[in-house]
């Protein structure tokens, strides 16, 4: 068994106190920024339900392929952060600043050709997601503005991985906010028509969402320009380093393994959202407005993820599998606490929440219904979260894809295709999908976290 010895420079553990802190001050910054992005997306949708039902349904059809777009970004990212804290276990310094600039080179490449070929074919896109003649033309033009300049966005997010990597999530935090806040104020500019500016309706809102992440270029970039920061495009050109074929490997390696995740789980969640929108406006309204109480529990999970990426990579790379369990165990603890808090929150307050978009009986009926069954799936969706970080933060991706194959690929969309189409259960059968896929999916990441080869490997 490998002895660790517990001084704090090199990031061994003296408490569990001190455990909770060093999880805390990663884990709660990157909770923070991922909410803001949530709220940014909740507000966009009260600013849009300006517009009727109906202009929600259509900003949210095009969720689904964007974010199947991006899914290739997000392995990159998942890529990055993993490699960049395994290098810092590691004290490899060149290492961990060869990985951004691979990162953005990827990105840059990347996201100008699939930015093209989105806003040509954004209306077999749209056709193929919805194909609902009252928002086609306003999600066909959503879709290809926002996608058209959403170059902006990967990169800012490429330069937000390693510094998660690095466990600098207060840094990550201040580019969110710098984003989310353009975002909405743009928003109420450009939707209706603000202090002299058009009323520009869905096309206002796409702009909006443009500026915000081009904002939120100049502090992400002005970060990795300083001298002193570890992650740091100066120290690159000053100390001349270059992608190696070794480091360009282990990056490749992990990237289409994770990418293979991300792709065919974003398959799944296509397909769910294909057979959604076809349920009608209304549901897939009721729906869109739902997943944003998910996607808020998300962003606590997403949070505490990257403590256990940073923390178990940062373990694993120096081989301290003691730090590596104790780190893991308290951030899922942690992190299931503030969830079943967070699911409190959501029933207690679900009518003013959907209210707030539509005074229609009906619609905050079927939103409070929502509301409990998202009060049961949040702490499930966080635990799977935190347990699927840990073992992407050791490099164990092939369990990852897996878990994701079976689980949303194949469970959720055969469950959401019985229960929406063959059962007619509409919305209910939406729900059902996601229960029971995100269930699956817990169970099976938890119990490989609990046998893994790879935490026993390190006390050889």
């Amino acid at each position: 068994m490998s002895n660790n010895n517990n001084n704090a420079g090199d990031g061994s553990v003296h408490s569990p106190r001190s455990i909770q802190r060093e999880i805390l001050s990663i884990g709660i910054p990157s909770v923070i920024e991922t909410l803001f992005i949530t709220m940014s997306a909740i507000i966009n949708s009260k600013m849009v339900s300006s517009l009727g039902i109906s202009a929600i349904s259509a900003v949210s059809v095009t969720n689904q392929p964007r974010l199947f777009v991006f899914s290739v970004f997000f392995a990159i990212y998942t890529a990055e952060s993993s490699l960049t804290a395994r290098y810092i276990g590691r004290k490899d310094r060149d290492n961990a600043n060869r990985v951004l600039l691979m990162s953005l080179a990827w990105v840059l490449v990347l996201g100008i050709i699939l930015g093209i070929l989105c806003v040509i074919f954004a209306e077999p896109i749209m056709k193929i997601c919805s194909n609902q003649p009252d928002t086609m033309e306003s999600s066909v033009l959503y879709f290809r503005i926002v996608m058209g300049g959403m170059l902006f966005n990967l990169l800012f997010m490429a330069v937000n991985a390693s510094l998660r990597g690095i466990g600098k999530t207060k840094l990550t935090l201040i580019t969110n906010v710098v984003s989310c806040l353009v975002n909405i104020i743009f928003d109420y500019f450009l939707i209706e028509g603000h202090f002299g500016f058009p009323a520009l309706g869905i096309k206002g809102a796409a702009i909006a969402t443009v500026l915000g992440t081009a904002a939120a270029l100049f502090p992400s970039f002005g970060f990795v320009m300083k001298r002193d920061s570890y992650i740091s495009l100066n120290y690159c050109i000053t100390n001349k380093i270059k992608v190696t074929a070794a480091c360009f490997k282990e990056m490749w390696d992990m990237w289409k393994k994770v990418a293979s995740e991300f792709i065919l789980t974003r398959i799944g969640i296509l397909f769910s959202g294909i057979i959604a929108a076809r349920s009608g406006s209304f549901d897939m309204s009721v729906y869109s407005i739902g997943m944003h109480l998910l996607n808020i529990n998300y962003a606590i999970g997403s949070g505490f993820q990257s403590s256990a990426i940073a923390l178990a990579g940062r373990s694993y790379g120096s081989k301290k599998p003691d730090d590596l369990k104790m780190y893991s165990n308290e951030t899922v603890r942690i992190g299931l606490i503030v969830s079943i808090i967070s699911s409190a929150i959501f029933i207690l307050f679900s009518k003013p929440y959907f209210g707030f978009f539509s005074p229609d009986t009906k619609f905050v009926f079927y939103g409070v219904i929502s509301s409990w069954i998202i009060g049961v799936i949040a702490p499930i969706q966080t635990l799977q979260i935190i347990y699927n970080g840990i073992l992407q933060g050791i490099g164990d991706v092939k369990f990852t894809l897996f878990a994701a194959v079976v689980s949303v690929t194949i469970i959720n969309t055969m469950i959401c295709y019985i229960g929406t189409i063959l059962l007619g259960c509409g919305i209910w059968g939406i729900w059902a999908a996601v229960f029971v896929s995100q269930t699956a999916r817990m169970f099976m990441l938890r119990n490989r976290y609990r046998k893994n080869k790879r935490i026993g490997d390190l006390y050889e």
